[in-house]
């Protein structure tokens, strides 16, 4: 795809913001960020913040859809719109309290997801390269006085996809699927195989256990991995997060396959412990803020 090829469709350069709009909204594919300032100290009527992209008919590079900054804000008022509005801007796509989004365009929305889950540093960095290069230090300092750390009831959270890739991480790095590895045929989602925008969705709440269990298919043998209890906010009692699959159905394999059931069980329970605070109800986070001030500790 060139880089620098402009988007050929008709409707891109219509007249008519409602043609132009329905354009966007069924080809967008969003790339990156872009700001156009003249000045970080001084009032400006002509500020824009957009989120530069590709579409998808066409493949023309040149889209953009834009977001405009109040021209009476300068300084730490400025950041600070400028960073939020990067957090909130998702055009097109409706964002639901959960973390997922309506099903559109998959590129977009999981655009979109990786947006959201980016971590502090990575959003902070991002940010950085917005302005121009003799007020990076001036947006620097900022950063530091109000972007240092994350609010102790905003944890980073992790999705149901997010969950299984560490899962799977820690198994690999403690050698515990050195010999199951090589007998799978595929396990879904995956990069290939994400799960849909609207179902991976954040977990935000520890009362849950992992459970695997193990089933012959209509070809070879089947894992499922499955969070029961209270994982999140929906009321479901129960979701699955992941399916392991092996085309051999002998008797070793399924060894091997219930071997995958104890492991998957016992990382995600280790790893969910060691990262209690992204599970945390929010509910429980504010109290425990509130204890401690009354407790004459201050925040957290």
């Amino acid at each position: 795809m060139n880089e620098h090829q402009a988007c050929t469709c008709p409707a891109s350069k219509s007249e008519s913001f409602k043609i132009v709009t329905d354009h966007y909204g069924l080809n967008f594919i969003p790339t990156g960020w872009k700001l156009e300032y003249t000045s970080l100290d001084q009032h400006e009527p002509q500020r824009f913040l957009y989120m530069t992209g590709w579409c998808l008919r066409c493949g023309g590079r040149d889209l953009q859809s834009g977001v405009s900054i109040p021209g009476e804000l300068s300084g730490d008022a400025l950041l600070e719109h400028v960073y939020q509005e990067m957090e909130r801007y998702r055009p097109f796509e409706h964002r639901r309290s959960d973390g997922t989004y309506n099903r559109s365009l998959l590129g977009r929305a999981g655009w979109y997801m990786e947006q959201d889950d980016l971590t502090l540093d990575e959003k902070n960095a991002q940010f950085l390269k917005l302005f121009h290069e003799e007020d990076q230090r001036a947006v620097e300092d900022w950063i530091c006085r109000t972007r240092a750390e994350e609010p102790y009831t905003a944890p980073r959270r992790d999705r149901k996809s997010t969950l299984l890739y560490a899962v799977l991480n820690r198994a690999r790095a403690s050698g515990d699927l050195r010999e199951i590895e090589p007998i799978l045929d595929y396990y879904l989602p995956n990069e290939n195989g994400p799960l849909s925008p609207e179902k991976d969705s954040y977990l935000t709440n520890y009362a849950f256990s992992a459970v695997s269990a193990i089933d012959f298919g209509c070809e070879g043998i089947y894992v499922e991995l499955c969070l029961e209890g209270q994982f999140d906010e929906s009321g479901n009692g129960r979701c699955s997060i992941g399916t392991f699959k092996t085309l051999r159905d002998d008797a070793e394999a399924c060894r091997l396959m219930g071997q995958l059931c104890g492991v998957l069980m016992y990382h995600t329970a280790k790893y969910v412990n060691e990262n209690i605070h992204r599970y945390t109800p929010r509910r429980e986070l504010e109290a425990e803020v509130l204890r401690k001030q009354e407790k004459g500790g201050g925040a957290l």
